[in-house]
């Protein structure tokens, strides 16, 4: 018998037994001991903490609060909590010094509090984009009335000190509520601007796959088939082959195919469906870093709501976003120099407004070339 599927959100029982545990323990802990919110004074000799332990898309729109602190006290010490599949975003942020990745289990977790205690103390602890139970912990522990993180996206509300809960903030965009997060601590407000650095060797290590997968040479159009999560984030193969029709016959420049390791099924129908249409297909054959620095050399790029997106923002290359009406791109198009891009959008339906309401499929392929010629006239 094929094992009972889990649903999307729902823990498995070991992470339940966990979550238990900890609020337990930690649920006592509180109760003698509660944090009590105290002013927090930066400065460029404080040293903070910064928490982002979420998926890749908001590991990148954590660092635009990263930065606000980096930028309003040049030379402050900032080190990250983060989670160990995500290492590759945060050690190509210029403005953290030192990363401690995040493991699961008791074990871990002891190690990671000693060796987080031996190198404070902290001015403050930032949660950004985090999932409860053990950061949440960690920062009690480490300094339970400097902890500041949004008030929606904690179980576990009474470990924090400072609960930001603004109007309105809950619906924006989500790269702008990391950044409120800083402005808590103390930042000046500031547009949201995420950071990621594309290292030299990187740029190397670039050149050489290219060679070797016979990439076409000169600024490609790069195409992100896909990403995790669902459906609304998913566009049709067929539709970007059609794409990819429009851009060869008005002569755009070539097209290169990115995507992860769970990709290279669409990456084989796209090959089968374009016939000899000439395009490059590097779906599941280049590491995040040398995916960045394909990125940051492109024309543009065409992705759904992916991490690929969100890192094509973040370096600045054109880019050509189509979102599904939730969560919009409100909250999760270009967050600042929105001239640079350009997005195509499902209409928010009437009544029900559940994730099925609205197909990715709608977006045609004659709309997304019309939005590819408005990206190129503004480049030009």
């Amino acid at each position: 018998m094929a094992p009972r599927a889990r649903v999307k959100g729902q823990l498995s029982f070991s992470a339940s037994v966990n979550l238990l545990a900890y609020r337990a323990a930690f649920g006592l802990a509180a109760s003698i001991r509660p944090p009590i919110a105290r002013t927090i004074l930066l400065s460029e000799k404080s040293r903070v903490l910064c928490v982002s332990t979420a998926g890749l898309g908001d590991s990148l729109l954590d660092s635009a609060g990263i930065r606000a602190v980096a930028e309003a006290f040049p030379g402050i010490h900032l080190e990250a909590v983060v989670h160990h599949r995500r290492m590759d975003i945060a050690a190509h942020n210029p403005f953290l010094m030192a990363l401690h990745p995040l493991s699961k289990g008791p074990l871990p977790f002891i190690f990671l509090w000693s060796r987080l205690k031996r190198r404070g103390p902290w001015d403050a602890v930032l949660y950004f984009s985090c999932h409860d139970p053990e950061v949440r912990c960690l920062g009690y522990l480490l300094s339970p009335d400097a902890t500041v993180g949004l008030a929606w996206r904690t179980a576990m509300p009474w470990l924090c000190a400072r609960n930001v809960d603004e109007p309105g903030l809950k619906k924006a965009h989500l790269a702008a509520q990391a950044v409120r997060v800083a402005v808590a601590a103390g930042a000046k407000e500031s547009k949201p601007r995420m950071a990621y650095r594309v290292h030299p060797a990187e740029r190397d290590a670039l050149a050489a796959k290219l060679e070797k997968f016979n990439s076409p040479r000169g600024p490609a159009i790069v195409f992100q088939l896909g990403g995790g999560g669902g459906e609304y984030r998913d566009w049709p193969v067929e539709h970007f082959v059609e794409l990819a029709r429009l851009t060869h016959a008005r002569g755009m420049g070539p097209i290169v195919l990115l995507g992860g390791p769970d990709h290279c099924g669409k990456a084989r129908e796209f090959s089968r469906c374009a016939g000899h249409l000439p395009h490059c297909d590097l779906v599941g054959k280049l590491p995040l870093p040398l995916s960045a620095a394909l990125l940051e050399s492109a024309r543009c790029v065409v992705s759904t709501d992916t991490g690929i997106m969100h890192l094509s923002f973040a370096l600045g290359t054109p880019t050509l976003a189509l979102l599904h009406w939730s969560p919009g791109p409100g909250r999760v198009g270009p967050p600042c120099d929105p001239e640079r891009h350009v997005v195509i959008a499902l209409p928010k339906p009437r009544g029900d407004r559940s994730l099925h309401k609205g197909s990715m499929r709608d977006i045609l392929p004659g709309q997304a070339f019309a939005g590819l010629c408005e990206l190129c006239s503004r480049a030009k």
